[in-house]
């Protein structure tokens, strides 16, 4: 089993319409050696795989210490990923059986969580406007560009100077590549790369903090060694402290982009118009993620008879 693993995941080419990246490999090959063939011994052959083994596997994950307690439900559900595409590879090769992995059950605990304190998804506008006013002032720029853009946190720190055009109308910039974990790649999918307006007083902002003498290539958003901000450091120490003056504890960075998504659906922002904002996949997946926060009332009658006769004037 373990040698299939280790010769899947170097061959492993995706699954979707995007081929697999490589940081993507990177992490599946991290999850495997650090869970699954840690857990199955060398010994075991694909063969001896059933779901009472691979069902014991998953009591092993959810028993097991994390940094912050036991691991969350999401974090078990993330280190059986590359195992269960390894095992459908191998399903596919006729080695195992094409059901193994889909009867399996996963934790459900209180949230899926580790944590409390559960992080809300959106703020509202008076919520958003005081915690604004918290950020301090070398961070303004960034966090406002966070809450009315709604870019992840890796497509913002991946931000150049030549990826902003602050003297078009309307001014705007273009998603081209995201930092996850320090490492430089392309956006979470193809879909990621988007241009998105800006306001005018956010281009602003950003036009005061232009370099004169800089490289356009140079990141817009850098921590004091000129390199690329780190998110947990951000939310702790910027974020979280802000969060609490503000009277809004328990927030996340993601927080702000479903803050921008709700304010997007509050103004009348179509499904397919969201979609392309926010950088997803599929309008189905847009509408599964925040088609809570559209209002769910019909609306007015369809008045057929004032649609004749409005096509009759027209005529």
């Amino acid at each position: 089993m373990h040698a299939y693993a280790l010769a899947w995941i170097a061959r492993h080419a995706g699954s979707g319409r995007d081929a697999v990246r490589e940081q993507t490999r990177t992490e599946y090959q991290r999850l495997l050696a650090t869970f699954a063939l840690s857990y199955f011994p060398a010994s075991v052959r694909l063969a001896d795989l059933d779901r009472p083994a691979l069902q014991g596997f998953i009591g092993w994950l959810t028993d097991r210490p994390g940094r912050n307690g036991r691991l969350s439900d999401r974090s078990i559900r993330n280190a059986l990923t590359p195992l269960r595409l390894c095992l459908d590879a191998a399903a596919n090769e006729g080695l195992v059986s094409g059901d193994l992995t889909r009867t399996l059950v996963l934790p459900a605990r209180r949230g899926g969580r580790r944590w409390d304190v559960r992080e809300r998804r959106s703020l509202n506008r008076e919520e958003l406007t005081r915690l604004l006013e918290e950020i301090p002032p070398d961070y303004q720029a960034l966090f406002s560009l966070l809450a009315s853009t709604g870019l992840r946190i890796s497509e913002a720190i991946g931000l150049r100077w030549c990826d902003l055009d602050l003297d078009a109308s309307p001014p705007h910039l273009r998603v081209r590549r995201a930092i996850v974990k320090g490492v430089v790649g392309a956006p979470k999918s193809r879909y990621g790369a988007r241009t998105i307006p800006l306001t005018d007083d956010l281009a602003r902002q950003l036009r005061e903090m232009w370099p004169s003498d800089g490289d356009t290539e140079d990141l817009v958003f850098q921590n004091h060694c000129g390199r690329p901000i780190e998110p947990h450091t951000l939310r702790k120490c910027v974020l979280a402290p802000a969060a609490a003056r503000a009277g809004v504890p328990g927030i996340g960075l993601h927080t702000l982009r479903h803050t921008c998504a709700s304010l997007l659906i509050e103004r009348g922002t179509s499904p397919l118009r969201l979609q392309r904002w926010m950088g997803h996949h599929a309008a189905a997946y847009t509408l599964e993620t925040y088609g809570h926060l559209i209002d769910d009332e019909l609306g007015d009658a369809l008045d057929l008879d004032r649609l004749a006769a409005r096509s009759s004037e027209v005529r």
